[in-house]
């Protein structure tokens, strides 16, 4: 395991927290939401099989100098970071080792709102690397930036990290507001949608300068153990980053641990994690060819979801039992068919058509794993 965490990228915190009073009083606080997050690994016994497909991702992502995305199913509020550092064999988390970025639901973390919560949601936003999406079902509107995008972007990226946009911007022949103007679905005169909010356009400017981001697909989190249907917003930053590999991971078993609306985690809880290999940005680079649409990106979406999805059977064997599991499955697919063919609206919790169908190549990609670890303990 020491060899696995020397792979591992380190975060400077001058790089993006201006002030060595602030760098200090964030760096405290990101040990202690960190210990606690540890805590929980510490008392949650983890079967993780592919953890070296992810450790490889990172690694050859860092050499490189491209982004990398995760993408997984979602079943409660803390799967980033508990899951991802139970793979990577973090035992301190901490705003310097969490060296990926985590996309959280701006209702639930929204550090800008009045009032106490949103205090505490700052204090843990800051220190734990986020970065913040709105949900448009849940009533996120449609979004504009009449101030121009480079100054919304740079104080998020911090100086290093704008300095290396503004070079990567320079090698496409335009400048950062071009660039990040460019990643705008909406043309001008158009009315700007949902999926033009700040915390895309930022995404997107991450993956361009190297960082790693955790996705959910869904959207939110599962009340079943049934994948929901994946929305677009993870289809469009893939599809603005040519050149990121895209790793789908599936687990089962975080819900035990702290379920929806419970909020002390349960200890001594078993996690059933299995990390594919990555879907390669040739996999990927078919969508572009398409225009840039929302029904480009829900495509996208729905494609790496597939990877999650390919995963699920031997992960939900593994937590429940193949019997169960098999027959679960049975019994989803039996509620998709029988209402397809009454014409009835399909529960939340079950996606609304069969997956697309991905390429023998990436299937095999997402499936094959190599050593397998069992009954690990971080």
């Amino acid at each position: 395991m020491k060899m696995a965490v020397q792979k591992l990228p380190k975060t400077r915190l001058d790089e993006f927290v201006p002030g060595r009073t602030r760098r200090f009083r964030v760096k405290t606080r990101s040990r202690v939401i960190g210990g606690t997050f540890s805590l929980i690994n510490a008392l949650t016994r983890y079967d993780i099989e592919g953890r070296e497909n992810l450790i490889d991702a990172v690694s050859r992502a860092r050499a490189s100098g491209r982004g990398l995305i995760t993408v997984s199913n979602h079943l409660s509020l803390f799967d980033d970071p508990i899951v991802q550092s139970a793979i990577l064999g973090l035992r301190n988390i901490t705003v310097e080792t969490k060296c990926w970025w985590s996309t959280a639901c701006a209702s639930n973390f929204d550090p800008h709102q009045p009032g106490l919560r949103s205090k505490v949601v700052r204090m843990f936003s800051e220190a734990a690397n986020m970065v913040f999406f709105a949900r448009a079902y849940k009533g996120c509107k449609a979004s504009d930036a009449p101030r121009p995008l480079a100054d919304l972007v740079r104080p998020r990226l911090g100086w290093k990290r704008f300095e290396a946009l503004e070079r990567r911007a320079a090698e496409l022949g335009t400048d950062v507001e071009g660039m990040l103007r460019g990643w705008k679905t909406a043309r001008e005169g158009e009315e700007p949608t949902s999926l033009d909010q700040l915390g895309i356009i930022e995404s997107c400017a991450r993956l361009a300068v190297g960082d790693w981001l955790q996705f959910f697909p869904e959207g939110g989190r599962s009340r079943s153990l049934s994948l929901r249907p994946a929305r677009p917003g993870v289809g469009k930053v893939i599809y603005h980053s040519p050149g990121v590999e895209v790793v789908p991971i599936c687990f089962y078993g975080t819900q035990d641990v702290l379920p929806i609306g419970a909020i002390v985690p349960r200890p001594f809880k078993r996690v059933v994690v299995r990390v594919g290999r990555p879907i390669g940005a040739a996999v990927l680079d078919q969508f572009r060819a398409e225009p840039p649409t929302p029904r480009t990106f829900l495509r996208v979406a729905e494609f790496v979801m597939a990877g999650v999805g390919a995963l699920r059977p031997e992960v939900l064997a593994r937590y429940m039992g193949a019997e169960a599991a098999a027959k679960l499955i049975e019994e989803e697919q039996a509620e998709i068919a029988l209402a397809a063919a009454e014409g009835a609206k399909v529960p939340s919790d079950r996606p609304t058509a069969p997956p697309p169908p991905l390429p023998a190549d990436a299937l095999w990609a997402c499936t094959s794993v190599g050593h397998r670890t069992i009954g690990h303990r971080t």
